[in-house]
């Protein structure tokens, strides 16, 4: 037999895991031996802690001379004011004038009044609703420029209405131009009995399609959203009305404008029909 005798894989390993604990159980040992050691010789002593304490402390600058340093207990001639020195109190209320920028409402009130016709006053009594406020990216050859999109509603609730788009960099000029713009275009818009349609409408504006109906004395307003502020500008108390097809927010605000501008009245119904107003008046208006 071989004087080299083989042990099986299973009995070598325990043993090499044996050796293993054997070494980590020293290593173990001498910490807990050393450790106190090191700590109880590296621990400074009291008298070491008052000799840092009395030792002198290092000149930040040296070379300095305390003559050459001026008297701060006189007055300069040319730095210090002669006299009492007079704090003056800190205004607790804002000042009476406040100054604005270059554009004022009031110089658009005037621009605007000199352009429509309308007294500053009446101007300032339109309602002016922003109905939609977004932001548009336009694409160039440079790149995307961002910018803030506004649509705006002006009327007086008396028949007179209009609305403007206006696009700048940031949101309060671009509302101001589009309110600009609405008052420009304001037009009148016929009312039956001053508080709704001469008679039922449909309208369509590239994808959507709007129907608007005639409704007796006190019904209301029931209708979509933008209608409904539009009706309210206008002056429109009885109404209903349904929005088919694209709900987009500027369709239909411009499709409702384009629905109030094209109804037919009596007049016209007569001349077209060969009869009297009056009859025409009390056959088509009135009956709903």
């Amino acid at each position: 037999m071989n004087s080299f005798t083989k042990i099986p894989l299973h009995v070598s390993f325990l043993r090499s895991i044996n050796n293993t604990f054997a070494i980590n159980e020293c290593i173990f040992k001498k910490y807990l031996i050393f450790y106190p050691l090191r700590a109880i010789s590296t621990n400074s002593t009291d008298s070491d802690k008052n000799a840092k304490s009395i030792r002198p402390l290092r000149p930040r600058v040296e070379g300095l001379d305390v003559s050459r340093f001026p008297d701060l207990s006189k007055l300069d001639p040319i730095l210090d004011i002669p006299g009492p020195i007079i704090d003056p109190p800190f205004p607790i209320t804002r000042p009476s004038v406040v100054i604005t920028a270059p554009e004022t409402e009031s110089d658009d009130t005037d621009t605007l009044s000199a352009v429509t016709g309308l007294s500053p006053s009446e101007i300032r009594d339109l309602q002016k609703k922003a109905l939609i406020i977004k932001r548009v990216v336009k694409q160039t050859g440079k790149g995307r420029i961002p910018s803030m999109y506004a649509l705006v509603v002006v009327g007086n609730g008396k028949g007179v209405a209009g609305f403007g788009e206006g696009k700048h960099d940031e949101v309060p000029t671009a509302i101001k131009k589009a309110t600009n713009k609405a008052i420009k275009s304001l037009r009148y818009f016929e009312r039956y009995d001053d508080r709704t349609l001469y008679h039922d409408i449909e309208h369509k504006f590239h994808g959507t399609t709007i129907k608007l109906w005639v409704r007796p004395p006190g019904f209301g307003i029931r209708c979509n959203h933008y209608i409904h502020e539009v009706a309210k500008c206008v002056g429109i108390q009885d109404l209903s009305a349904k929005v088919f097809g694209s709900c987009n927010g500027m369709n239909v605000i411009k499709c409702t404008f384009e629905a109030l501008n094209g109804q037919k009245l009596p007049s016209e119904i007569a001349k077209s029909r060969g009869k009297n107003l009056v009859d025409v008046y009390h056959t088509y208006y009135g009956t709903k």
